[in-house]
């Protein structure tokens, strides 16, 4: 066994839960390094419209633009949506090696501000990891920005207020 290897799974891993840990609102994170994507899901309870989806991925598109171009970074994530029901699951895909922090903060923060109580969060786990805000920042930041050699396909997500991570 490749000790380099191990400790870059590991990485890997402790990307996709410490993200599911800050963002409680992600409902899954699919992250296919072969591929470089990286995609966001978040739950909504209602099933939206395509009116109202349009409306807000318009707002959606000219945010992410505006900081992409801000931030010179040329890759823009896309949006879109899966109706289920009553239900509607929002996934945002990046399609690049490395996102920042304050990436999947404005794409977070764009979606609660858009369906604020509509939101499925996961609260149970508040407490999990007893480290400031801005610490769990500095770490997810540090692990985003790893180099990646490995070829893996993790999926992770949330149930019963436990991370789940799974190489697919």
């Amino acid at each position: 066994m490749n000790p380099k290897q191990n400790s870059e799974e590991l990485s890997n891993v402790d990307l996709l839960i410490f993200l599911l840990v800050r963002f409680p609102h992600i409902f899954t994170i699919n992250y296919n390094l072969v591929e470089a994507k990286l995609k966001l899901s978040f739950m909504l309870k209602i099933n939206i419209n395509y009116e109202i989806y349009k409306k807000f991925k318009k707002v959606f598109y000219e945010s992410v633009q505006a900081y992409c171009e801000l931030s010179k970074l040329e890759s823009i994530p896309k949006i879109n949506r899966k109706i289920t029901k009553s239900w509607t699951l929002l996934q945002v895909t990046f399609n690049k090696k490395s996102i920042t922090v304050e990436e999947i903060n404005l794409v977070s923060n764009l979606i609660l501000s858009e369906f604020k109580h509509n939101v499925i969060i996961d609260t149970r786990n508040d407490g999990y990891l007893e480290i400031k805000k801005t610490d769990k920042d500095d770490l997810i930041e540090y692990l985003l920005s790893r180099k990646k050699e490995n070829e893996e396909n993790l999926l992770a997500f949330r149930e019963a207020g436990k991370v789940y991570v799974f190489d697919k």
